[in-house]
């Protein structure tokens, strides 16, 4: 059997992973005392595997996250006040599953969107699809995209997204416009998707950073009573990270 022409025929089909195990394997010594079935099995298992390497990377790269930010990699310093426990609950993506929100509150600097992108980098590992947008630049888009009359096929795409990031709540006031932009996006995905939220302020305080008293009612009903609450205390990480960098390189002096 020709060899060569089967592989270049798996690579024409697009199976690449049978093609690169089918290499390998011809690089092995006393290949051939394996069986035909064990060496389709690991042909298989190898496409498999690659094509769902493809589909990870496209999560990842549709979800533009923020920032590379890992589970494994979150900081538990007691000073953060962040529960460890609770974050290996988290983890476990089961706030997804049940439509459930997560509301991380801070000082600035704390680490809000890094735990964001943590969480949601494990929602991508989880094969849940994910987005993340700085606030006032979401809504913004969204008005925008209403004035010309595209916001349809934007509001679908958002509806769809299992879980959706607004960083920075408040960092910016919320006008009118802006807050019916929200209130129908959050209104679509409530208890269908999940949705996380970065902010400065306290949630008692969110009321205070939006217009319209009425509507803002509207909102955080639909944000906040299904929520997961995480609050962050202690001094910024980049300020203890930047005084860290300073003494090793006056140690090194």
């Amino acid at each position: 059997m020709l060899l060569h022409p089967t592989i270049s025929k798996l690579e024409q089909m697009r199976l690449t992973g049978m093609a690169a195990a089918l290499r390998d394997q011809l690089s092995l010594p006393n290949v051939e005392s394996m069986s035909f079935l064990d060496r389709l099995g690991l042909m298989v298992d190898h496409e498999e595997a690659v094509r769902e390497d493809r589909r990870l990377a496209r999560r990842l790269k549709t979800a533009k996250l923020h920032m590379q930010a890992s589970i494994p990699d979150i900081d538990y310093t007691p000073a953060r006040g962040l529960d460890q426990r609770v974050m290996l609950q988290l983890a476990s993506c089961q706030w997804i599953r049940r439509q459930q929100n997560i509301l991380i509150t801070g000082p600035t600097g704390v680490g809000k969107s890094f735990i964001a992108c943590a969480l949601a980098h494990k929602a991508c590992l989880e094969n849940f699809s994910t987005r993340y947008y700085r606030m006032h630049r979401l809504l913004d888009t969204l008005v925008v995209a209403r004035s010309q009359q595209t916001h349809m096929k934007d509001f679908k795409q958002l509806a769809r997204t299992n879980v959706l990031i607004l960083d920075d709540w408040g960092l910016h006031n919320i006008g009118q416009a802006q807050q019916r932009e929200l209130m129908e996006l959050l209104d679509d995905r409530y208890m269908v998707s999940s949705t996380i939220v970065t902010s400065q302020y306290p949630i008692d305080h969110w009321h205070e950073t939006m217009e319209n008293p009425t509507l803002s009612d509207a909102i955080l009903d639909r944000l906040v009573n299904n929520a997961h609450k995480i609050e962050l205390t202690g001094e910024s990480m980049r300020k203890i990270k930047a005084g860290q960098e300073l003494s090793a390189d006056s140690s090194q002096k």
